[in-house]
């Protein structure tokens, strides 16, 4: 289906329907600086056979969707969480499941806050129950470890200079993933090669992505775990054991905090969903819209 745009909130988002729209509606949010093409059109046809309708969106600053002046019009996770709501408003989802990866998920656990009556289940993944008060370290507490230093590193010396041409900037974002990947299964650089030039062919401008970790900083509460507490959304944490950037323990400390959630360790994985663990995540993902019914 053609891409359909959602005007809403001082932006325009473009989104994709796959499914029937009669199907148990799945909204999929995708983390910072990524657009929705990274959510892999297998893992979302798997869904639609499982009876799922599936809307994926680009966030703002990122992929068809409207790019922001930060500096003029400064935004938050709670902003883009309201962009989650206009979404599901244009598809007539009065409730919906949800996923969402890294920042999806805290726009997802922002929603679980703010408009938890628009929540049929939550799918938390590879993300952190902080924001706010992030440093060049990371985001980080008392109990929860920053990224790895290795990993910080790495990507930093990528940033050292802008990539000089298209394809440049291809094996660049290709590089990126590879370092935030584990050891749970061999780095499929093909397959990124493809979701990263259709990145960076349909992105209008893929410098206004950074304004994500603005938004990240910018948000409170700094840690939500008090707040999602006293949540009641059926919610299915989901984090790799080889996180660079999110350790682990951010997954654990989520799933420890909201009521009656489960944990789906993914072990040895990183920063990623991998293929190994696709059909698994699917299963979960029905098992838990079959609790909530």
């Amino acid at each position: 289906m053609p891409d359909q745009m959602v005007e809403a909130n001082g932006v325009v988002i473009r989104t994709e329907l796959f499914g029937d729209s009669q199907g148990v509606p799945l909204l999929l949010i995708m983390g910072a600086t990524a657009p929705g093409v990274y959510w892999p059109e297998r893992f979302i046809e798997k869904l639609v056979d499982r009876g799922c309708f599936v809307v994926r969106y680009d966030n703002r600053d990122t992929g068809k969707t409207t790019c922001v002046d930060y500096t003029d019009h400064p935004y938050t996770l709670d902003d883009m969480a309201r962009d989650a709501v206009a979404v599901m408003d244009a598809y007539g989802m009065d409730q919906a499941h949800v996923a969402g990866a890294s920042m999806g998920g805290m726009i997802l656990q922002t929603l679980m806050l703010q408009h938890e009556s628009r929540l049929k289940s939550a799918t938390i993944i590879m993300s952190s129950p902080l924001s706010a008060g992030a440093t060049e370290e990371g985001l980080s507490a008392a109990d929860l470890p920053g990224p790895d230093p290795a990993w910080m590193e790495k990507s930093m010396s990528l940033l050292t200079s802008p990539p000089a041409s298209r394809e440049e900037m291809i094996d660049r974002k290709i590089e990126q993933f590879r370092m935030l990947s584990g050891s749970a299964e061999a780095f499929d650089a093909v397959a990124q090669r493809e979701i990263a030039t259709v990145e960076v062919d349909q992105a209008t401008d893929l410098s206004a992505a950074m304004n994500h970790t603005l938004a990240i900083n910018n948000s409170s509460p700094s840690d939500r775990r008090p707040m999602l507490s006293e949540t009641h959304t059926p919610t299915l944490v989901v984090h790799g054991t080889e996180d660079p950037i999110l350790p682990y323990p951010h997954g654990v400390s989520l799933a420890e905090v909201i009521p009656g959630s489960e944990l789906m360790a993914l072990d040895k994985a990183g920063h990623e969903m991998p293929r190994c663990f696709e059909d698994e995540l699917i299963d979960r993902m029905i098992k838990l819209q079959n609790r909530e019914s």
